[in-house]
């Protein structure tokens, strides 16, 4: 399992680093003759992948047909001057959604990796800290996560976000943003290392190394928390698509990335009009992105074969 959850991470952050460099067009450029147009279908015969470009029929109903006579390539390989080619069509602005899509994965997928690797390094450090020292450290640290534990995670971060200045520059809406994710998100990890460390430091290991003159921060790091691997692989890979979705609630209100950076909040904010949903659903792509890492995370989670022991025999 904690395999895979890492594994899991590592394809997210490579498509949050890959991602504009994969995209065909940049986020913000547009093609003012084809607003709201559909996506382009790619056909396929002996000279490999095509499509034919979009022609406007009707400026005023935006009404769109394929040029027949024409066949470009993928977007990749055809230049913006012969045809743009949107395989995910294009919003209100005329921008290619698919564009959108995969610059908007930097924003969205590095945040939410920033936000998890934050609660991670903090809730383990914690929790390790309360189960190693005991007493009024551990009544603090398990109080405090307590009390962030129950309060509902996301309607905290709308209220807090919004007691801050509304237009701040985008290093610190960053900053902002992850240390309010990582503030909400290590306690359950500090609760659950908590207790693994106060269980591992029973074992003969432990105490052999206490016994051998180890100091504290010896034995917790190195008999105490890679105990916690595996619970630690596993919290991340369920944090990862719910700071996603936070991102995208937060963008999407107006009160996390601004309009002028893509990601997927801001991407499904432009589309939030229902004329817009109903005349272009293709706009709601950013959202299926969403979908997918969510569904993909939790496919992760689910035990396969090999993780179920085999029934005894005895």
């Amino acid at each position: 399992m904690s395999r895979r959850s890492l594994r899991l991470l590592g394809i997210l952050a490579v498509i949050a680093a890959l991602s504009p460099w994969l995209a065909p067009y940049g986020a913000v450029q547009r093609f003012d003759d084809l607003l709201f147009a559909p996506p382009m279908p790619v056909h396929v015969d002996g000279g490999g992948l095509y499509t034919h470009p979009l022609r406007l029929l009707d400026r005023l109903e935006l009404r769109f047909g394929a040029d027949t006579t024409r066949r470009t390539g993928l977007p990749w390989t055809t230049p913006v001057e012969v045809a743009p080619v949107l395989l995910l069509g294009a919003d209100g602005l005329g921008r290619d959604v698919l564009s959108r899509v995969l610059h908007g994965a930097r924003a969205s997928l590095g945040l939410a990796l920033i936000a998890t690797i934050g609660s991670l390094v903090a809730g383990s450090l914690l929790g390790a800290w309360a189960g190693a020292a005991g007493g009024l450290v551990e009544r603090a640290v398990l109080r405090v996560g307590d009390l962030l534990i129950v309060l509902p995670m996301l309607y905290v971060i709308v209220a807090i976000r919004a007691a801050l200045p509304l237009v701040l520059p985008l290093p610190a809406v960053t900053t902002v943003l992850a240390v309010i994710f990582i503030a909400l998100g290590w306690p359950r990890i500090a609760r659950g290392v908590w207790a693994i460390v106060r269980i591992e430091a029973q074992e003969e290991h432990a105490l052999a190394a206490v016994a051998a003159g180890a100091t504290r921060w010896r034995v917790v790091t190195r008999h105490l928390l890679p105990a916690c691997s595996g619970y630690l692989a596993v919290q991340a890979a369920l944090l990862v698509p719910g700071f996603v979705l936070a991102e995208a609630t937060l963008s999407y209100v107006g009160l996390g990335f601004p309009d002028s950076v893509p990601s997927w909040g801001t991407a499904l904010s432009e589309s939030a009009n229902v004329g817009a949903m109903t005349r272009a659903p293709w706009t709601l792509a950013p959202a299926a992105a969403i979908f997918l890492v969510v569904l993909a995370t939790n496919l992760l989670l689910e035990p396969s074969d090999a993780d179920v022991p085999p029934p005894s025999t005895r």
